[in-house]
C-alpha cells in the first residue's frame, strides 16, 4: 500500500465543503431519521470531520473511532482528541490503520476513508475486500473515500489496472481521453468492484455511488460517496448509474460525468 508522509497535510476549507456536500446528499437519500450511527474515520490530526457532524446533527453519532498509524501524527491527534473530549465528545483514538477496525456494535456505520494517495493502486482492493468479506463494512453503511486526482500514471498504466473493467464497460482503450475520464470519475468504484469480485460477494452487496465532488487544496482531489445495501452489484450499472451526481467545487456547480 502506498506510504504516507510523516506530517499530515494542512487541508483547507474546500476539502470539508466537498465532504459536507457529499454527507448531506447521503443523509437526504439514505439516512434514517433519528438513527444514531457509529462513525469511523481515517481523520489524522485534524478530526474536523468529527466536530462538524455535531453541527449537522448532534445525535448523528454515538460512537466515534478515529485511526492514525503514524507515530508523529498520532501524538498530534491525541491533543486534538483531548480538545474534543473537553467539549463533551468522546473519540476512541486508535494508533493503528483503519483497515484494522473491528466492528463493535450493530449500529449502522459511516466510514470516512481519507486517503492521501489514489484509490486505485497498491492493495486497496484487498483491504476493502477484507472489510466487505468480514462484514466490517456491511449493508446499511455509508462509505466516503477521498482520492488524489493528480497522480495519473498515464493511460497505459490505467489500461493495465482496469483492462477487464473497461472491456465490460465498453470503453475504447485506444481513446486516451475516454480512458482518463472514466478513470477520474470511477476509479474508486472500479476498485470497490474488484474488492467484491475477489471475494465472490458481488451478488450479496449492492453498492451505489450517490455522488462525487472534485476540489482543489493545492492538488486536485476527488471525494466519492457510496451506500451499501443488500443485493447485487453489477459493474456497468454501478459505474454508469445515471443517478450519480458530480459536483465541481471550483466552479460551485454540478458538472457532467464526462468532464469530472
Amino acid at each position: 500500500m502506498p506510504g504516507t508522509p510523516t506530517v499530515r497535510l494542512a487541508f483547507g476549507p474546500n476539502k470539508y465543503a466537498a465532504y459536507h456536500l457529499l454527507l448531506c446528499r447521503w443523509l437526504r437519500q439514505y439516512g434514517i431519521r433519528d438513527q444514531s450511527y457509529c462513525y469511523v474515520t481515517l481523520g489524522g490530526t485534524e478530526l474536523r470531520d468529527i466536530t462538524s457532524l455535531r453541527f449537522i446533527c448532534e445525535g448523528l453519532t454515538s460512537e466515534v473511532w478515529s485511526y492514525e498509524d503514524n507515530a508523529g501524527r498520532y501524538r498530534a491527534a491525541e491533543a486534538t482528541a483531548l480538545e474534543l473530549q473537553a467539549s463533551g465528545l468522546q473519540v476512541r483514538l486508535q494508533n493503528a490503520a483503519i483497515w484494522s477496525h473491528q466492528r463493535q456494535s450493530d449500529l449502522p456505520h459511516i466510514y470516512f476513508v481519507d486517503l492521501l494517495g489514489i484509490c486505485a493502486w497498491g492493495d486497496y482492493n484487498l483491504r476493502f475486500g477484507e472489510m466487505f468479506q468480514n462484514e466490517v463494512i456491511r449493508e446499511g453503511d455509508c462509505l466516503i473515500i477521498t482520492s488524489h486526482l493528480g497522480r495519473n500514471p498515464g493511460a497505459a498504466a490505467i489500461r493495465t489496472q482496469f483492462s477487464g473493467e473497461f472491456d465490460v464497460l465498453g470503453v475504447n482503450n485506444a481513446d486516451a481521453e475516454s480512458v482518463r475520464n472514466v478513470f477520474r470519475r470511477a476509479h474508486p468504484s472500479m476498485t470497490l468492484f474488484k474488492a467484491l469480485s475477489l471475494n465472490g460477494i458481488q451478488s450479496e452487496l449492492a453498492l451505489r455511488c450517490f455522488g462525487a465532488v472534485k476540489y482543489r487544496d493545492g492538488s486536485p482531489m476527488g471525494i466519492y460517496g457510496y451506500s451499501i445495501e443488500g443485493g447485487r452489484t453489477d459493474l456497468s450499472s454501478f459505474v454508469q448509474d445515471q443517478d450519480t451526481k458530480y459536483f465541481d467545487m471550483t466552479k460551485g456547480r454540478l458538472c457532467a460525468s464526462a468532464i469530472f
